[in-house]
C-alpha cells in the first residue's frame, strides 16, 4: 500500500477558514441575546444568577421600562427577584411558564435589595387593541 501523505492547509487558507467561523460566531451571538423575549418579565430585563450547581435561581434585575408595571412597582435595576408566586425559581424557562401560566391575575414577585424583601404584585399586560382606521368602507 501507498503511504497516503495529508497536505497541510495553506496559511492563507487557514486564516480565511478562521475569519469564517469568526464571523458566524459573531453573527449567532448578535442574533441570539441570552434572554428569549418570552423569558422576559413584562417591563424588566435581567440576568439569570445560581449561587450553587443545583440551587435555584435569582434574577438580577438589570433594567426596568419607563411607565411599566415594573417600575410603577417600584422595582429597580439591581433588585434580586428569588420567587414568583412564592416559589423558587427552578430555570429561566420557569420564569416564562409562570408569566404565560398566570397571564390572567399577573404574578407576585419576591425581591430583594439592601437587605430588605419585599413582595410586589404585577399586574397582567394586556394586549393593545389593533388600531382600525375609522373610515373604512368597501367598495362595491
Amino acid at each position: 500500500m501507498g503511504d497516503v501523505r495529508l497536505r497541510p492547509m495553506p496559511p492563507a487558507g487557514a486564516m480565511l477558514l478562521t475569519m469564517a467561523a469568526v464571523v458566524a460566531l459573531a453573527a449567532h451571538l448578535a442574533a441570539a441575546p441570552s434572554l428569549r423575549p418570552g423569558d422576559q418579565i413584562p417591563g424588566l430585563t435581567y440576568e439569570p444568577e445560581r449561587g450553587a450547581p443545583h440551587a435555584p435561581l435569582a434574577l438580577i434585575v438589570t433594567s426596568v421600562q419607563d411607565g411599566s408595571a415594573a417600575a410603577k412597582a417600584d422595582i429597580a435595576a439591581g433588585d434580586v427577584i428569588d420567587r414568583i408566586d412564592g416559589k423558587p425559581i427552578p430555570s429561566v424557562s420557569a420564569v416564562a411558564r409562570a408569566v404565560k401560566g398566570d397571564a390572567a391575575k399577573g404574578v407576585e414577585l419576591h425581591i430583594r435589595h439592601e437587605g430588605e424583601s419585599r413582595y410586589k404584585h404585577l399586574p397582567p399586560v394586556r394586549a393593545k387593541e389593533p388600531h382600525v382606521a375609522e373610515n373604512t368602507r368597501r367598495r362595491g
